[in-house]
């Protein structure tokens, strides 16, 4: 009898996708509109964070609130999908575990979401998915905590904040972020979606990951995936209007854990089909 010898597979670092998806990238153009303007976010749980951009791509932030006090001078990215909508994404400078921030503000509305991405140790990174599984943890090691604010006011539930939404689910889309990087989503179900690379650097890999939903306007989505072999942080603003997203992936530059990537990406994208279930 004969065996067939181990399969090996691409699965890469993040650095390396970013690498990848870096030639004649579909990123969405950076806004220089907040440019010399701050703002200051109020929370549900009571903190606060003022944000005052010094130029196009540099920012001063400030956070306060029950056992917080931080402050930091960052470099930043913005995108602005729609008019007065932007994508704020930078990286705590030095911040162990690394942490990234991405702020969705919608400045007409006067509302945001604040997502908070933590990277994994190295010991947590490497820990077996089988023994998460058995703990009942999650098995993803990437942390992401969401917080709903309204901006330059004391917070207000009766605000028009950003909600958890089911309105992706059961869509399967196609996204291209450059001539020939492109996977496909679908949505599943409130907690997990699929990818799978058609062409690019990942081609034939795919997997089911936790993911989180929120609808910022009519037809406009965050969208924020978490996933469980390579610790990355995906977030990203779906148009599907303009069928175009914008956002950012964040994770391990190299193997080693040693470095941090978090990169700029966008897509074109294309509806494929709507499932829907008959149960």
């Amino acid at each position: 009898m004969t065996t067939s010898p181990p399969e090996t597979t691409n699965w890469i670092s993040v650095g390396a996708l970013a690498d990848s998806f870096a030639p004649d990238s579909n990123i969405l153009a950076r806004s220089d509109e907040l440019a010399g303007k701050s703002f200051t976010l109020h929370t549900a749980e009571g903190g606060t964070m003022r944000c005052a951009f010094v130029t196009a791509d540099a920012l001063s932030w400030t956070a306060s609130g029950p056992g917080v006090a931080e402050s930091g001078s960052e470099s930043y990215v913005a995108t602005s999908p729609r008019p007065g909508i932007y994508f704020i994404d930078f990286v705590k400078a030095g911040s162990q575990p690394p942490c990234s921030v991405s702020i969705v503000a919608d400045l007409a509305a006067g509302v945001a979401t604040i997502v908070t991405g933590l990277l994994p140790a190295a010991a947590e990174a490497h820990a077996s998915i089988l023994r998460r599984a058995q703990a009942r943890h999650e098995l993803t090691s990437v942390g992401a905590h969401f917080a709903a604010a309204t901006i330059d006011r004391p917070f207000d539930p009766a605000a028009p904040l950003h909600t958890p939404t089911t309105d992706l689910i059961g869509l399967r889309l196609q996204h291209r972020y450059n001539p020939h990087e492109v996977y496909e989503h679908i949505y599943l179900n409130e907690k997990r979606y699929v990818w799978h690379c058609l062409s690019g650097i990942e081609q034939g890999l795919a997997d089911v990951d936790r993911c989180h939903y929120y609808r910022i306007a009519a037809n406009l989505y965050l969208f924020v995936w978490r996933e469980k072999i390579v610790p990355t942080l995906g977030a990203i603003l779906l148009d599907l209007d303009r069928m175009k997203t914008t956002g950012k992936i964040f994770g391990y530059a190299d193997d080693a854990l040693s470095e941090v990537s978090n990169f700029q990406i966008g897509a074109y994208s294309t509806l494929l089909n709507r499932t829907e279930h008959a149960l």
